[in-house]
């Protein structure tokens, strides 16, 4: 379905305000946080679970990479920082989806204007060359 050049207002207006939203989002983390827990055995051969343990995991390239928090106390902390970089991913996300419904609007806008018959006439007459496209005159 082709999007109405008056449709352009509307879509500036979503950019300005995914912009707006993006702007409070200042401390960012990548990655999760789960729990760990660890298996320790005693020297009498007795097995004791230890934890949880707070780990933040994340991937670097194809490598996963793991932290543990030895303060408790910074849990929340990472929470909300990992939090509003989910939160900055769904918005960059909405905002390339909104860039690139401008974008159609703006090609589209070019294609009308170069409609057959128009002002713009070809100085050399019909060519047998190629187009945009790649498509050859037949």
């Amino acid at each position: 379905m082709k999007k109405a050049s008056s449709d352009y207002p509307n879509l500036e207006h979503q950019r300005q305000r995914l912009l707006q939203q993006l702007s409070p989002l200042q401390e960012v983390r990548r990655g999760s946080l789960t729990e760990q827990f660890l298996m320790v055995k005693h020297s009498d051969g007795s097995r004791v679970r230890r934890g949880p343990y707070p780990l933040l995991t994340r991937k670097e390239g194809k490598k996963t990479v793991s932290l543990r928090l030895s303060d408790p106390a910074l849990v929340p902390l990472y929470r909300r920082q990992i939090q509003a970089m989910r939160e900055f991913e769904t918005v960059v996300d909405q905002l390339v989806r909104v860039g690139e419904q401008l974008s159609d609007l703006a090609v589209a806008e070019v294609v009308q204007k170069k409609t057959p018959g128009g002002t713009g006439t070809n100085r050399r007459g019909t060519s047998s060359g190629r187009r945009i496209g790649g498509q050859a005159d037949a």
